[in-house]
């Protein structure tokens, strides 16, 4: 399942930016810090703020995740308020695109958060030496995951895993 995108369109700063962020990653954590409450504000939470582009015309991309799931209407109703705190505090220079989407069910799960919200969930771990663990996420710690898959329960050391994603269940 591939994430959707609502696009804010593009937006043309007014006034130069009121504090020009010296790097793309301060850039991304004073976004993310801008945008997190905002997206609190409809019971969703920011997975990650993606930033591509440059030279006057950045693409703006936030991730949500929502328990309820994400909707277009979510992503148009945060697309909204996020514009215009954008349109306020001006942090981006020149011109840039706002997206808001889902992370989809493809994107690899790294940090706490992401296995925070696959728990209890169907998870699939690529480990760095070729193998293949399939199971219900039962726990997670910042070392290692706990799996239920068909013959038994299994820990994985989190270092040992090349790339992990959520599996699609059809009920």
């Amino acid at each position: 399942m591939s994430p959707f995108f609502i696009h804010a369109g593009v937006c043309v700063s007014n006034q130069g930016p009121q504090s020009s962020p010296d790097s793309r990653d301060e850039l991304r954590q004073l976004l993310r810090q801008m945008v997190a409450p905002l997206v609190a504000d409809h019971d969703a939470v920011l997975v990650d703020v993606e930033l591509a582009g440059g030279g006057g015309s950045h693409t703006v991309r936030l991730l949500v995740h929502c328990a309820a799931g994400v909707t277009v209407e979510l992503c148009e109703r945060i697309s909204r308020e996020v514009s215009d705190l954008l349109d306020v505090e001006d942090p981006i220079p020149g011109r840039y695109r706002l997206e808001v989407t889902s992370p989809g069910l493809d994107r690899p799960l790294q940090t706490d958060g992401d296995f925070e919200r696959a728990l209890n969930r169907m998870v699939k771990a690529v480990l760095v030496n070729g193998r293949t663990v399939v199971g219900r996420l039962l726990e997670w710690t910042s070392e290692a995951l706990r799996m239920e898959g068909t013959e038994g329960a299994e820990s994985v050391a989190r270092a040992d895993i090349a790339k992990a994603t959520i599996e699609v269940e059809f009920r």
